[in-house]
Protein backbone atom coordinates (compact mmCIF):
# COMPACT_ATOMS: atom_id res chain seq x y z
CA UNK A 1 0.00 0.00 0.00
CA UNK A 2 2.91 2.73 0.79
CA UNK A 3 4.41 2.10 -2.88
CA UNK A 4 0.79 2.73 -4.32
CA UNK A 5 0.63 5.52 -2.16
CA UNK A 6 3.81 6.90 -3.15
CA UNK A 7 3.03 6.47 -6.94
CA UNK A 8 -0.51 8.09 -6.29
CA UNK A 9 -0.61 10.55 -2.86
CA UNK A 10 -4.15 10.77 -3.46
CA UNK A 11 -5.23 7.51 -2.47
CA UNK A 12 -4.99 7.62 1.13
CA UNK A 13 -7.33 10.72 1.33
CA UNK A 14 -9.94 8.96 -0.45
CA UNK A 15 -9.01 5.73 1.97
CA UNK A 16 -8.88 8.47 5.23
CA UNK A 17 -12.58 9.97 3.43
CA UNK A 18 -14.00 6.66 3.00
CA UNK A 19 -13.02 5.43 7.04
CA UNK A 20 -13.97 8.89 8.64
CA UNK A 21 -17.64 8.81 7.09
CA UNK A 22 -18.00 5.26 7.63
CA UNK A 23 -16.50 5.78 11.64
CA UNK A 24 -17.99 9.25 11.92
CA UNK A 25 -21.59 7.57 11.23
CA UNK A 26 -21.24 4.38 13.02
CA UNK A 27 -20.21 6.73 16.02
CA UNK A 28 -23.91 8.94 15.47
CA UNK A 29 -25.67 5.83 15.47
CA UNK A 30 -24.24 3.77 18.12
CA UNK A 31 -22.79 6.87 20.57
CA UNK A 32 -25.33 5.68 23.41
CA UNK A 33 -24.20 1.54 23.01
CA UNK A 34 -20.35 2.24 22.59
CA UNK A 35 -20.19 4.77 25.40
CA UNK A 36 -21.73 2.03 27.83
CA UNK A 37 -19.52 -0.19 26.40
CA UNK A 38 -16.39 1.97 26.46
CA UNK A 39 -16.95 2.30 30.62
CA UNK A 40 -16.06 5.53 30.56
CA UNK A 41 -18.04 8.38 32.53
CA UNK A 42 -18.24 10.80 29.50
CA UNK A 43 -21.69 11.51 28.00
CA UNK A 44 -22.61 9.67 24.92
CA UNK A 45 -22.91 13.09 23.57
CA UNK A 46 -19.23 13.20 23.38
CA UNK A 47 -19.09 10.29 20.75
CA UNK A 48 -22.05 11.97 18.48
CA UNK A 49 -19.98 14.79 18.96
CA UNK A 50 -16.54 13.11 17.56
CA UNK A 51 -18.59 11.95 14.49
CA UNK A 52 -20.34 14.91 13.76
CA UNK A 53 -17.11 15.97 12.83
CA UNK A 54 -15.79 13.19 11.17
CA UNK A 55 -17.95 13.85 8.61
CA UNK A 56 -16.99 17.44 7.06
CA UNK A 57 -13.38 16.14 7.87
CA UNK A 58 -14.17 12.92 5.28
CA UNK A 59 -15.73 15.57 2.34
CA UNK A 60 -12.34 17.57 3.01
CA UNK A 61 -10.34 14.52 2.93
CA UNK A 62 -12.61 13.49 -0.74
CA UNK A 63 -12.20 16.97 -1.76
CA UNK A 64 -8.46 16.73 -1.27
CA UNK A 65 -7.81 12.84 -3.01
CA UNK A 66 -9.56 14.60 -6.10
CA UNK A 67 -6.48 16.04 -7.54
CA UNK A 68 -2.99 16.16 -6.69
CA UNK A 69 -3.22 17.43 -2.82
CA UNK A 70 -1.12 20.86 -2.33
CA UNK A 71 1.10 20.75 0.58
CA UNK A 72 -1.15 22.75 2.55
CA UNK A 73 -3.99 20.72 2.94
CA UNK A 74 -1.13 17.86 3.42
CA UNK A 75 -0.03 19.68 6.49
CA UNK A 76 -3.41 20.40 7.53
CA UNK A 77 -4.04 16.15 7.49
CA UNK A 78 -0.33 15.77 8.98
CA UNK A 79 -1.65 18.17 11.87
CA UNK A 80 -5.02 17.30 12.58
CA UNK A 81 -4.02 13.25 12.33
CA UNK A 82 -1.14 14.31 15.20
CA UNK A 83 -3.83 15.90 16.73
CA UNK A 84 -6.47 12.99 17.02
CA UNK A 85 -3.49 10.16 18.18
CA UNK A 86 -2.40 12.52 21.21
CA UNK A 87 -5.77 13.01 21.56
CA UNK A 88 -6.72 9.20 21.57
CA UNK A 89 -3.97 8.60 23.85
CA UNK A 90 -4.73 11.08 26.55
CA UNK A 91 -8.36 9.74 26.31
CA UNK A 92 -7.34 6.43 26.93
CA UNK A 93 -4.64 7.62 30.17
CA UNK A 94 -7.44 9.56 31.57
CA UNK A 95 -10.05 6.92 31.18
CA UNK A 96 -8.00 4.44 32.18
CA UNK A 97 -9.48 3.33 35.59
CA UNK A 98 -12.86 3.18 33.88
CA UNK A 99 -12.23 1.99 30.57
CA UNK A 100 -13.41 -1.95 29.89
CA UNK A 101 -11.09 -3.91 27.89
CA UNK A 102 -13.09 -3.87 24.93
CA UNK A 103 -13.23 0.33 25.44
CA UNK A 104 -9.60 0.03 26.04
CA UNK A 105 -9.29 -1.54 22.50
CA UNK A 106 -11.12 0.36 21.02
CA UNK A 107 -9.72 4.05 21.79
CA UNK A 108 -6.05 1.95 21.13
CA UNK A 109 -7.56 0.41 17.49
CA UNK A 110 -9.15 3.22 16.37
CA UNK A 111 -5.87 5.51 17.54
CA UNK A 112 -2.89 2.63 15.58
CA UNK A 113 -5.53 3.25 12.39
CA UNK A 114 -5.33 6.99 12.57
CA UNK A 115 -1.66 6.72 13.61
CA UNK A 116 -0.64 4.39 10.13
CA UNK A 117 -2.89 6.47 7.85
CA UNK A 118 -0.82 9.58 9.93
CA UNK A 119 2.33 7.97 8.24
CA UNK A 120 1.54 7.29 4.91
CA UNK A 121 0.31 11.25 4.59
CA UNK A 122 3.45 12.07 6.20
CA UNK A 123 5.44 9.61 3.61
CA UNK A 124 3.93 11.13 1.39
CA UNK A 125 4.66 14.88 1.66
CA UNK A 126 8.14 14.52 -0.45
CA UNK A 127 6.14 13.10 -3.68
CA UNK A 128 3.74 15.94 -2.80
CA UNK A 129 6.67 18.65 -2.83
CA UNK A 130 8.33 17.37 -5.70
CA UNK A 131 5.24 17.44 -7.70
CA UNK A 132 4.49 21.01 -6.81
Amino acid sequence: MLAHFLRNPRFVYRFDGVASLGLGVALMLLAPMLTQMAGWTLPSSFLFGVGAFLLPWAAFNFWVGRKQPDMGAALVHVLVDAAWVIGSVLLGVLHAKDLTAPGFALIAGQALAVASVLALKAAGLGAIRAAA
